[in-house]
């Protein structure tokens, strides 16, 4: 189901742009499939990634999103990373040259489970340089950083990824944060999501991070666990218990209940 592509219907789209403006519901982001491997040797799947990859671009453009969040993929256990960086930057400079409009395609950093690409700023900045694009953004998935090794639970540790993000990238092009806490322990590379303060990076680590200057103006979105009936309660659950971690000092009003 998921590579079945969106057929367009303009009437539709204008009334998903409105309905956005009128509840004030913004920046709006959407995340391409799962399936996708822009890194993978199958040159048929490739194929079809980019095919979906485009379409998913289109229509976001129709929607006025910032922009289509992107899993990079993996190269699997026999290719070089280098290669398969290069595959990914050679697919994404497809995806835009087909494309066009102010919708940005956002590269997620990866926990670095299964050979994926991107779990380094190093491996990140290699695809932007080859991409060559301004139209290119970074989203950082809490989660993924911290099981790739970096102590984003920690003032000092986060500091120190956000710069060699903004030296080798530029923290220009970072538009997302995924919150997400871990179920795995720092630098295990399992991609496991958890419960905002209730994983590996914690009550103090969530303090960190939403007290970090250079992360406050960024839209934050949580992938955190959900049931199928609960999902409403959980993800209440999980914005409130970010909401306690932002110091009173700055934390934002409430908007006020509209009747």
């Amino acid at each position: 189901v998921q590579w079945r592509e969106r057929r367009s219907d303009p009437a539709e789209d204008a009334a998903f742009v409105a309905a956005l403006r009128r509840h004030d519901l913004h920046p709006l982001f959407v995340h391409a499939p799962y399936l996708l491997n822009l890194a993978s040797p199958d040159r048929a799947l490739r194929g079809r990634s980019i095919r979906r990859l485009i379409a998913d671009m289109r229509v976001a453009g129709a929607w006025q999103a910032e922009g289509v969040v992107l899993h990079l993929g993996s190269g699997g256990p026999d290719t070089p990373p280098r290669q398969a960086v290069q595959r990914v930057a050679t697919a994404l400079r497809q995806v835009l040259r087909d494309t066009d409009g102010p919708t940005r395609l956002i590269l997620e950093n990866s926990a670095g489970q299964g050979n994926t690409v991107g779990d380094t700023p190093e491996e990140l900045a290699a695809v932007v340089d080859l991409a060559g694009d301004e139209r290119l953004g970074l989203c950082l998935d809490t989660a993924h950083a911290f099981a790739a090794g970096y102590a984003i639970h920690t003032p000092e540790g986060l500091d120190a990824l956000l710069q060699r993000l903004d030296r080798l990238v530029g923290l220009g092009r970072l538009r997302l944060i995924h919150a997400n806490d871990s179920r795995g322990a720092l630098g295990s590379n399992r991609d496991r999501h958890w419960h905002i303060g209730k994983g590996e990076i914690g009550p103090a680590g969530w303090r960190a991070i939403m007290a970090h200057e250079k992360l406050r103006p960024l839209p934050f979105i949580m992938e955190t666990p959900k049931g199928l009936k609960t999902a409403l309660e959980e993800d209440l659950r999980n914005l409130r218990a970010l909401r306690r971690y932002i110091a009173r000092e700055i934390r934002p009003q409430l908007p006020c209940k509209r009747l």
